[in-house]
């Protein structure tokens, strides 16, 4: 970024600040205070350790010297301009989540798919902190970071003074962290009886969700847990028969080759399996049991866990059943209202499907886990503007949150054509920009574009003010 960018980068989010409202977070007097200038772009220096004790010098401060970057602290301190952390005396600090588009699993196809995906997963934390953790609405701030993504502030009184430890454990729990069926299920009860010279297990009573043990209806994930089977029963039902069988045959091969398997079988009999199927992979589970002298169950897991199973096979049998289920309304009512399953294997796979798809990764996916379990972190500043996408960083009530539409309602910058001279070379990224409802494709040289896309592309480093 050369002199001449930074300066109109400079002069036009001055404008921004002098002709706005901008808004300050609660307790502001003490918060820690961190600034990054357009000065010393593209390197990278914070300017802590600032605090502020009237509104008015906060807004002063921030007009005169018109950061690209504005942070504040989520922790509260006794002595927030002091230059060391211990001579801060830390008091307290909110509950902070920072979800990033970049962290999502999967290719997205543009900057627009990455925000809309990262609003979903934003809306699911915000499902979890209100159903399951019961904050109140009034005590949550949710902010469009101005970039990539949302943060959600936490400022109830409970959360205040947690340890990073004790803020890894609510991680832990939105990220479904160790969740298995272990875990979500009472164990069913079995009566054991003599098949030839087999054992035989036969159901005497069904699992049961465990938190539908301690409440009526249950909670937490096991009710989440439960309304996922439903839907998920109830969708495949009515699906085509081929599809629907394909899609039950993928849910647990994934499954069962991602479960450990601790039952050990001699090595000979093992052989002997496998050479059977070999033979002919039609080859069922009964008839090898017979074969090898082995209990079916053992010899289903044990076909599973080396992928020799025939899951189209099991997958035709149990689209039967669900094609049954979907006809008992009161077996739909069992799972969701008394959390009762019937002991079928093909539970577990919904249910960690279940689980993947409810969880919130907190770091190397979904959310940035470092932000959450940091008590002296720097968030950035809601109304200000970020300076590596020029747009606003937008506080949001929980209505607001729902209809948002980030390019459109985070562009503060004018229709007004500027001239830039696009950076060689030109990422793949940079070379297309949708804002306002306008897609603009650029090519390295002189472009011209509507001001806020061209301050967009300024910010993030593609190009330079012509």
């Amino acid at each position: 970024m050369n002199f001449r960018t930074k300066q109109y980068l400079r002069k036009r989010f001055a404008d921004y600040y002098q002709n706005s409202n901008l808004a300050l977070p609660h307790d502001f007097t003490r918060r820690e205070w961190g600034f990054i200038f357009f000065d010393e772009l593209p390197e990278v220096v914070m300017r802590r350790h600032k605090a502020f004790s009237r509104e008015n010098e906060a807004f002063d401060y921030i007009r005169a010297m018109v950061p690209a970057h504005a942070y504040h602290s989520a922790a509260y301190y006794e002595f927030p301009g002091a230059a060391t952390m211990k001579e801060k005396k830390w008091q307290g600090a909110d509950l902070i989540f920072d979800l990033d588009a970049d962290h999502l699993p999967g290719k997205v196809r543009s900057y627009a798919e990455m925000l809309s995906n990262v609003k979903s997963e934003t809306g699911k934390l915000l499902d979890f902190l209100l159903q399951d953790f019961g904050f109140l609405e009034s005590n949550i701030n949710i902010v469009f970071s101005g970039g990539r993504g949302y943060h959600i502030h936490v400022h109830d009184p409970k959360v205040l003074t947690l340890e990073s430890a004790q803020r890894r454990e609510i991680v832990d729990y939105v990220g479904g962290t160790g969740l298995s069926t272990d875990f979500v299920f009472k164990p069913a009860k079995h009566k054991m009886y003599d098949e030839g010279k087999f054992k035989k297990k036969e159901l005497d009573t069904a699992r049961k969700i465990a938190s539908f043990e301690d409440r009526p209806g249950g909670f937490g994930w096991g009710k989440r847990i439960s309304k996922y089977l439903v839907r998920f029963l109830k969708d495949i039902s009515i699906k085509d028969e081929m599809l629907a069988q394909d899609e039950i045959a993928d849910l647990m091969r994934n499954y069962y080759l991602k479960k450990p398997n601790y039952d050990t079988i001699p090595e000979d009999i093992a052989q002997q399996i496998i050479r059977m199927k070999d033979e002919n992979r039609k080859t069922g589970i009964e008839k090898i049991a017979q074969e090898v002298g082995m209990n079916r169950n053992r010899v289903r897991n044990f076909l599973m866990t080396n992928d020799l199973l025939d899951y189209k096979r099991e997958a035709t049998i149990i689209f039967k059943k669900i094609k049954n289920m979907s006809n008992s309304p009161e077996t739909f009512e069992r799972i969701e209202n008394q959390g009762i399953i019937d002991d079928s294997f093909i539970f577990d796979a919904i249910v960690q499907k279940a689980i993947e798809e409810n969880s919130i990764s907190l770091g190397s996916a979904h959310t940035d886990e470092p932000v959450t379990a940091d008590i002296r972190r720097l968030i950035r500043l809601p109304s200000s503007l970020h300076g590596g996408s020029g747009m606003r960083v937008v506080p949001l009530s929980l209505s607001e949150f729902r209809n948002f539409e980030p390019l459109n309602d985070a562009v503060v910058f004018s229709e007004k054509m500027t001239d830039i001279e696009i950076i060689s070379p030109l990422k793949p990224q940079n070379s297309k920009v949708e804002m306002k409802g306008k897609s603009f494709t650029v090519t390295e040289g002189k472009n011209t574009l509507p001001e806020y896309a061209a301050i967009y592309l300024m910010c993030r480093g593609a190009a330079e003010y012509a």
